[in-house]
């Protein structure tokens, strides 16, 4: 449930509390989306299945694999965990955190759509996006304030689409 609602110069926000994260995060709601579309919001992201986080896990691990081999020599950031092809998704969940949860004004009200922006290990000045649509990982990568309503492509830099 998103609490301390409040209209400030750049829209509407709050604070949520994740329960698959165990962590508070800040909450950003579009001025043009009702505080009830914002909350359905809200439940389906507490209530994620086990499914949809196992995948949100292997898309982030797909993406630390990519962004270490690509950084190789100028990279000097720890992990939480040492991360390889053989490490659990699941054990990914200690590399990463939401930080904040953004909904914007749905495209179709009948379907859930949120975005994630999370801190991680790997990518310490762009992080990463998490954007569901509809009970489905749309896109996974480094931030870049995109939606769930957009429509993605077989992007190679959509980690989503290399598991």
């Amino acid at each position: 449930m998103i609490t301390d609602i409040r209209k400030t110069e750049i829209g509407i926000e709050g604070k949520l509390y994740s329960k698959v994260f165990n962590t508070e995060i800040d909450v950003m709601i579009d001025e043009e989306c009702s505080i009830e579309y914002a909350q359905k919001c809200a439940e389906h992201f507490n209530s994620l299945n086990s499914e949809l986080v196992e995948t949100i896990c292997r898309g982030a691990k797909a993406y630390c694999l990519d962004f270490m081999e690509i950084a190789s020599g100028d990279w000097d950031e720890e992990l939480t965990i040492p991360v390889t092809a053989e490490t659990p998704p699941l054990e990914m969940l200690k590399c990463f955190k939401p930080t904040v949860f953004i909904v914007e004004k749905p495209e179709d009200k009948n379907k859930i759509g949120y975005q994630l922006e999370c801190c991680c290990d790997w990518e310490i000045e762009h992080g990463m996006e998490i954007d569901i649509l509809d009970n489905k990982v749309v896109y996974l990568s480094s931030f870049n304030d995109y939606s769930p309503w957009y429509e993605y492509d077989s992007d190679e830099y959509n980690y989503i689409n290399q598991i």
